[in-house]
């Protein structure tokens, strides 16, 4: 992972990380990867990625099968206490993925592979290529290198009050000042570390290089999402 955030520093962040549930730009973030990865009864699905389990609880409902797999047993444990039935595998994705080839129907990633050192990301392209099906689909999506999370809570609380109203919103920003502000300070953080680790944040075509180098087809255009603070690409194996 990126230097500087260490364990430590993830065991504190995904703490607080459910505070986004709340958070209407997330929400349309988590909605619109659903989307893109339509996900069916039967399907296998490897999240890569899972933390806390908000994406991999939604496809559940499909009655597609998830394999959450993550670095941070903080992080599965708090998936497990919402999904006692999850199956997880803590595993670094740095290193070789522990499942034989053309193995899932689909895999889905989201704001993970932002945090794998530049020079290794391609390796782990090439590990998604290996174990997905021929035919199967892949939906990425990671912050970009201009990420502001400014940008994305602002937006957040903009939306929330055009559906909820402003006593509501008021409210609810009251209750979660506290985990909000810790997120805050955790972004920025993150966003500090990787401006000083060779600005690791992705780039704004990375994405596409690397799903193509691994060999991946019919790789989608950048469609930006998460208050166009991140950037989704979907793509195939031939």
């Amino acid at each position: 992972m990126t230097k500087g955030l260490t364990p430590n520093f993830w065991r504190k962040y995904f703490k607080y990380y459910d505070v986004l549930n709340y958070l209407e730009s997330y929400k349309e973030l988590l909605d619109e990867i659903l989307n893109q990865l339509n996900p069916r009864e039967g399907e296998l699905i490897l999240d890569a990625g899972v933390g806390t389990g908000n994406l991999a609880i939604l496809i559940e409902r499909s009655g597609a099968k998830v394999i959450g797999l993550d670095f941070s047993p903080e992080a599965l444990e708090i998936y497990r206490s919402k999904n006692p039935n999850a199956e997880v595998i803590l595993h670094n994705l740095e290193t070789p993925l522990p499942f034989k080839d053309n193995y899932f129907d689909k895999i889905v990633s989201n704001n993970t592979l932002y945090n794998i050192p530049r020079n290794k990301r391609q390796e782990v392209f090439n590990e998604l290529f290996r174990v997905l099906k021929p035919g199967g689909l892949i939906v990425i999506s990671n912050i970009h290198k201009d990420f502001k999370p400014l940008k994305i809570y602002l937006d957040g609380i903009n939306k929330s009050f055009r559906k909820n109203g402003l006593i509501k919103t008021i409210l609810l920003m009251i209750k979660l000042i506290e985990p909000t502000l810790k997120m805050f300070y955790y972004n920025r953080i993150i966003q500090k570390t990787h401006k000083l680790d060779n600005q690791n944040l992705f780039d704004f075509n990375e994405q596409r290089e690397l799903l193509s180098k691994a060999g991946f087809i019919n790789i989608s255009e950048n469609k930006m999402v998460y208050s166009d603070q991140g950037i989704l690409n979907i793509a195939y194996k031939p």
